[in-house]
């Protein structure tokens, strides 16, 4: 879908009891706990992504209710697929809770496939900073479950200077070193606002930015294929999110981050129940969102993943506070290019295709 008209939003607004008893949910809230499901199944993205979440959150969970989680590895962007597949056919979705861009958990919404979130059963929704609440709908479809940014990370073995420019990457000096997503996805606000462009009305400078960075391009990958890249040397600068350098770190590379003079793009992720699920999943799944939301495992989740809370009780690391590539005050805003949901929405499947189209 390339464009969504805010006639299609949907709304949450009213009795959202009356929203969940199509599936039974609301008595839950009025009443006993209902019977437990032999597994909750949490759709995540893989490596030490899926590490973090599930030591931060995922075991206590199970020590708590005893419900064990399993996880589906699947991208994304094909897990969307499988589940408005699945609602539209009234068949129940293949996962329980869905770890999803923010962008995506948006669109899922506005295709009516996720189930609303109500404080009865998630009442730690009540204590989290703004950034958590969706746009563009009204009550809780979904809620995001941190902040990340794209940074400029580099191997401070192999570049001695690094650029505080974006537009630095251009150099000839660079060929075959640079690292990004092989969707150009946290760089093409970037490259169209330092080449002249605005978003989303005139893209064709980013898309002339492509064209001259793609020399200068020796990997384009996922989450996993740049981290490892980075602990390899393999592109020794790379476009990534801040959890990915932050994790090569840890491993012992000698891996640093800025964040240049034109600012990082600043994201989220997010947690959301699909509809159609049994009323029990669908109660155990929206229970899970909430002790995800919990102060203590948004401590022990973002923190072992490198992304800040956005529980307002949460604890910040110390290493967050000052770094400007961790949105820990709205301080930091003015280093941040934050494009709005509804642009994301409506424009991030034609930018994905642009920028894969150049660089095949």
């Amino acid at each position: 879908m390339s464009t969504i008209n805010r006639r299609t939003f949907l709304k949450y607004s009213g009795a959202t009891a009356v929203a969940l008893s199509a599936v039974g949910v609301s008595s839950f809230a009025m009443s006993e706990e209902p019977a437990k499901p032999s597994q909750l199944i949490v759709r995540a993205w893989g490596d030490t992504w899926q590490e973090s979440l599930d030591l931060g959150a995922s075991q206590p969970f199970t020590e708590t209710y005893g419900i064990p989680i399993v996880y589906d590895n699947t991208e994304d962007n094909i897990m969307q697929q499988k589940i408005r597949t699945a609602v539209s056919q009234k068949r129940q979705p293949p996962i329980d809770v869905n770890w999803d861009t923010t962008t995506n958990a948006m669109k899922s919404a506005l295709w009516d496939l996720s189930e609303p979130l109500t404080e009865d059963i998630v009442p730690n929704l009540k204590e989290l900073t703004s950034i958590a609440k969706p746009e563009l709908v009204e009550g809780w479809p979904l809620v995001s479950a941190y902040s990340y940014t794209y940074v400029l990370a580099y191997r401070t073995d192999i570049i001695k200077e690094p650029p505080t420019t974006w537009k630095a990457l251009l150099d000839e000096k660079w060929k075959k070193s640079i690292g990004m997503y092989d969707d150009g996805i946290g760089f093409t606000p970037v490259a169209a606002i330092i080449n002249g462009g605005s978003i989303p009305d005139n893209m064709e400078p980013a898309w002339e930015f492509y064209k001259q960075l793609k020399p200068n391009i020796g990997m384009l990958g996922g989450d996993e294929e740049l981290t490892q890249a980075l602990l390899e040397g393999q592109t020794p600068l790379q476009c990534t999110i801040i959890a990915n350098a932050l994790q090569a770190q840890r491993q012992g590379a000698p891996v640093a981050w800025l964040v240049p003079e034109e600012g990082v793009v600043l994201e989220r992720d997010a947690l959301w129940v699909p509809k159609n699920l049994p009323p029990e999943n669908t109660y155990w799944a929206m229970k899970y969102i909430d002790f995800a939301l919990s102060k203590e495992a948004q401590e022990n989740w973002c923190g072992r993943l490198g992304t800040p809370p956005v529980n307002k009780h949460a604890v910040i690391p110390d290493y967050m506070k000052d770094d400007l590539a961790f949105f820990t005050s709205e301080e930091k805003r003015k280093h941040m290019i934050v494009v709005p949901s509804k642009v994301s929405v409506e424009h991030e499947k034609t930018w994905f295709e642009q920028f894969k189209n150049i660089m095949s």
